[in-house]
């Protein structure tokens, strides 16, 4: 190990402003994108302002070229010689990057690498009358002030204090002057392999501003020629055309720690050998793009919106990595698996220790083991069916649908097949169906729980829902169903046949026939003996 060389120093802003804007100081890539907000960014010139101390910056001095470093700000920078190093921030880079944006006159901000959504956040000014930082948008019309952006520019700085009297010019010139005079301790460092910078950026951090586990895992297996937050932003383009995009980074480690240690543990995890990451992570992605197409394929899951658990997605693509091509067996096996899961809050709390036990449970059944679909279980019950209501955001709601589309359901009003596609891949309200009309029950007196029980809804295209509207069932069943075809329709939307229900709009009877009739089906696609009530 090089034992490395630390150089003190304290700099005032125009020269660390500068630096940056010849491309001497960039951001590595295992640093995170631009997190504060304005209210942060004031909260610090304040601070300079005042003459308190902000911290000190930390930097990496190399001659190395990192292919994915960041320029501050994420402005357009020139490159600096081959010749000369590049000092990276280490520790800092909010501050950093606040003080460049805010103080550069001429900038052009590129959002997206800052990963901010609104650049305007460092437009900034000093409002001479109120002596205070406030958003440029913000400055009353009879208030003078200054744009931070021309305050280190001289001639920028003069033509905006020309209107103003002899009062306002001295605070103006004592804010230059302090802004000026105050100094950053910076300490760089030199002499550090990127390894040994990673370690450093890891330990930084972890006793400073919280890190979640991609930014540790990040600065663990960062290379020159791997940048886990691009691999992952690779794989959820890919993704993307499957409609799971949007799969959150802390089930793609997940996967990465179940498929790499069988632990999907958050402390396993950020341990994980950097060389067995970056040699590992596209066999990984691919496991995962395998388990979403089983889902999708298997259960009609074709957006993530539908997914009943998204720890569903740690198991079944440690399975995939090891198992390319399920037998019938397995096939059997993950089936029950998956309606079990669904039908369950297991995931609501000991959640790593519940997806590690999915992971045994995936290596017991690519060994040829079913016994351990013993150990899970549906929770839900004829009661909990009538009264959970209707939401997409209920993982009850989202299996219900699942399992109903598992009857391939026929369109009330002419027995067409209703198309799933429309249905399911956006999660559209439209597509779903009261069955007991909601303004009918309305007038009946029942509640709005009551009303949206998810035992009161089928598929139904928009144009199908409309014709029926708000009418009775007493109405509408025996008018807008086909009658030669109604005992079909209505099996393949699982809704009772007691035609009496409907003749007499008995809600109350027809909630507790459905109710049966779901359980019964629940248990079936889940391989369950035991009746719920």
């Amino acid at each position: 190990m090089n034992v490395g060389e630390i150089q003190p120093s304290a700099q005032k802003i125009d020269k660390i402003v500068n630096r940056i804007r010849e491309g001497d100081t960039k951001i590595p890539a295992f640093q995170r994108g631009f997190v504060w907000n304005q209210e942060q960014i004031i909260e610090l010139l304040d601070s300079i302002n005042k003459n308190y101390p902000i911290g000190s910056i930390l930097l990496w001095n190399t001659h190395e070229r990192l292919k994915s470093s960041r320029n501050i700000g994420g402005l357009v920078l020139p490159e600096r010689e081959p010749t000369y190093p590049v000092n990276y921030v280490l520790d800092g880079q909010q501050r950093l990057s606040s003080i460049y944006a805010v103080f550069t006159l001429d900038r052009t901000l590129d959002a997206e690498t800052m990963g901010i959504s609104d650049p305007s956040v460092f437009d900034i000014s000093f409002d001479l009358i109120e002596e205070a930082f406030v958003p440029t948008q913000d400055v009353e019309d009879d208030h003078p002030s200054i744009s931070l952006s021309s305050l280190l520019d001289t001639r920028a700085f003069i033509n905006s204090l020309k209107p103003i009297d002899q009062n306002l010019w001295v605070i103006a010139e004592n804010l230059l002057s302090r802004i000026n005079n105050y100094e950053i301790p910076v300490v760089t460092i030199s002499k550090r392999s990127k390894d040994e910078v990673g370690t450093i950026f890891e330990r930084i951090n972890s006793t400073g501003t919280t890190l979640t586990p991609l930014d540790l895992l990040v600065a663990w297996t960062w290379s020159e020629d791997f940048h886990l937050r691009e691999a992952i932003a690779d794989l959820s383009d890919v993704l993307d055309e499957k409609s799971f995009g949007e799969l959150p980074d802390k089930i793609i480690l997940q996967c990465l720690g179940a498929v790499l240690s069988k632990d999907a543990r958050t402390k396993t995890i950020v341990t994980l050998s950097a060389t067995l990451v970056r040699d590992q992570f596209a066999n990984v992605g691919s496991a995962i793009s395998a388990a979403i197409d089983f889902l999708s394929t298997e259960f009609r899951i074709q957006s993530i919106l539908l997914l009943p658990h998204l720890q569903q997605v740690v198991a079944l693509s440690y399975f995939f990595s090891k198992a390319k091509t399920p037998s019938s067996g397995q096939l059997v096996g993950l089936r029950n698996w998956f309606w079990r899961t669904s039908f369950s809050r297991r995931y609501a709390a000991q959640t790593d220790d519940k997806i590690n036990a999915d992971i045994l449970f995936m290596q017991k059944l690519i060994e040829g083991d079913n016994k351990g679909i013993e150990a899970y279980s549906s929770e839900i019950t004829q009661d909990s069916l009538v009264k959970l209501k209707f939401v997409k955001s209920h993982p009850y709601t989202r299996a219900l649908l699942l399992a109903l589309a598992q009857k391939m359901p026929l369109n009330l009003t002419n027995g067409a097949k209703v198309d799933l596609g429309d249905a399911l891949s956006g999660f559209n309200r439209k597509e779903y169906h009261h069955i007991f009309p909601q303004a009918f029950l309305k007038r009946q007196g029942f509640s709005t729980d009551k009303i949206n029980s998810m035992c009161n809804f089928c598929f139904l295209p928009a144009g199908s829902n409309k014709q029926i509207s708000n009418r009775a069932p007493s109405d509408y069943i025996f008018t807008l169903v086909p009658q030669s075809q109604l005992v079909e329709i209505f099996e393949s939307n699982v809704l009772p046949t007691n035609l009496e229900i409907y003749s007499d709009d008995d809600f109350d009877a027809f909630l507790a026939e459905r109710a049966s009739l779901l359980s019964q089906l629940i248990r079936s696609l889940s391989a369950e003996t035991t009746a719920t009530s």
